[in-house]
């Protein structure tokens, strides 16, 4: 133990030895993105190379708050989950204005009572092309030269999750998903709730199997219980003489999503329950009972707890649906999810429509600005809206409806450095895509409007990374 103690000791006089300029010259050519925060946030240091992922040298970053130059740059944030939870955090990041993936590893430092002193965050894009031709790839070695990874997955949806308040919610859904729970999914109108449900059905173990979903408030009473129950031959007048099979066993295997499941009449919640719990229903005029294995995932804007206690929902169904509840954050809480929805539901409408429209910055910022109380299925509409509307190849903030010029105004009235950052950010970002399309300054001047040494000194300054 004394030798150990020593040799620890030796070793410390040894790095104290070394003069500082060295561990300096080391930071500051390191490749990687390296700054450091104190316990307030406040930036302490940044490497030359945080000028890659923030757009600003390192001298104007050092004393200023951290959120300023994240906001709209990378999601999720990870420096408050390692503050909050005092430990070295591992995540992957999202660099939205390039749209590429960086690792990021945050650790804290702590003071002598145990309190985070300061926390060192290191960052790093994965590597397009390994020097090296030889890896090991699942116990057995390969020889490849220039292995492409670009850190892109199979993914299964059309789910954009950027911000990191939407990105937790949905290490919940895969934590749940392959079980046969049932899943209450609450939020705003508009936010993604039957988009989420697919979702759910598409990573679970029932994926193979059939997804059905049914409004329960766009159909009548009568008519919603043989769409989910089906009906046995000459149930009703007008029935068919061959009867029906409803939703329920049509999923059998599957999973069944019953939207805006509070409007559901008492009548047919009794039956539900049953379904829920023993898994079998009778068709409506049948007498013989029918079993299905089914995962129901139900979704509602309404306060069920209240239904509950006004006795216009009951509290068994409520409880036995409300297993796993994943409230879904409406636009305005994920507005780190703007940009790359916008620009997901532009790239669709563009090739829908046939048409090559692109939005300018001043209206990228007022999107950015707005709190779309309709959220993304609003968004969704304003993108094909103005697509449509379009004159020209640019959609300008001018363009926009006067209600949100209106809305964004009265907001952004004492926000006017806020803007101002949105603006440069998105600025940047037009720069490298012009030059990443281009690969020449005198083209990224016309294409965005500026004199040639202006261009020049721009991807001088952002766009040092792109080969």
């Amino acid at each position: 133990m004394k030798d150990n103690f020593d040799h620890n000791k030796q070793y410390m006089d040894y790095l104290h030895s070394i003069p500082k300029e060295v561990y300096i010259k080391i930071l500051e050519n390191c490749f990687s993105d390296i700054y450091v925060t104190d316990k307030d946030r406040k930036i302490l240091y940044a490497n030359p190379n945080s000028l890659r992922h923030y757009g600003v040298p390192p001298e104007e970053m050092v004393g200023k708050d951290s959120e300023s130059f994240r906001k709209g740059k990378w999601t999720p944030s990870a420096l408050d989950l390692c503050m909050r939870e005092k430990r070295t955090v591992f995540v992957e990041q999202n660099y939205l204005m390039i749209g590429k993936n960086i690792s990021s590893v945050l650790t804290p430092i702590f003071d002598e009572d145990g309190e985070i002193e300061m926390v060192v965050a290191i960052a790093s894009e994965p590597p397009v092309n390994y020097d090296l031709t030889w890896r090991k790839v699942d116990g057995q070695i390969s020889s490849k030269s220039g292995i492409d990874h670009d850190g892109s997955e199979d993914k299964k949806d059309d789910i954009i999750a950027q911000s990191y308040v939407f990105c937790k919610i949905l290490n919940t859904i895969k934590k749940v998903a392959k079980s046969d729970v049932s899943i209450l999914l609450t939020g705003e109108s508009g936010v993604g709730k039957t988009l989420v449900a697919e979702y759910i059905h598409k990573i679970s173990l029932r994926e193979d199997n059939p997804f059905w979903a049914i409004n329960c408030a766009a159909i009548p009473e009568n008519l919603l219980e043989s769409e989910l129950f089906g009906y046995a031959p000459h149930a009703f007048t007008g029935a068919s003489n061959k009867g029906k099979i409803g939703l329920i066993e049509l999923a059998d295997g599957g999973t069944l999503f019953l939207d805006e499941i509070g409007d559901l009449a008492p009548s047919l919640q009794a039956k539900l329950l049953d379904v829920l719990e023993n898994k079998r229903f009778i068709p409506v005029g049948g007498n013989e009972m029918k079993h299905v294995d089914i995962r129901i995932v139900a979704a509602t804007n309404s306060d069920l707890g209240k239904l509950v206690a006004d006795k216009k929902f009951r509290s068994d169904l409520y409880w036995r649906l409300n297993t796993i509840n994943i409230e879904i954050p409406s636009l305005r809480e994920r507005k780190e999810d703007i940009l790359p929805l916008t620009s997901y539901f532009l790239k669709k409408f563009n090739e829908k429509y046939k048409k090559d429209i692109e939005f300018s910055p001043k209206a990228i910022a007022v999107f950015l600005s707005y709190d779309w109380p309709g959220n993304i299925r609003q968004l969704k509409n304003m993108v094909e809206r103005s697509v449509l509307l379009a004159i020209g190849g640019s959609v300008t903030a001018k363009d926009l409806p006067e209600f949100i010029i209106e809305s964004v105004a009265m907001a952004e009235d004492n926000s006017n450095e806020s803007y101002d950052r949105i603006l440069d950010s998105i600025g940047k970002h037009l720069i490298r895509e012009s030059y990443k399309k281009h690969r020449n300054m005198k083209k990224v001047a016309k294409e965005l409007g500026m004199t040639h040494s202006k261009a020049f000194r721009l991807v001088n300054e952002y766009c040092q990374d792109i080969k």
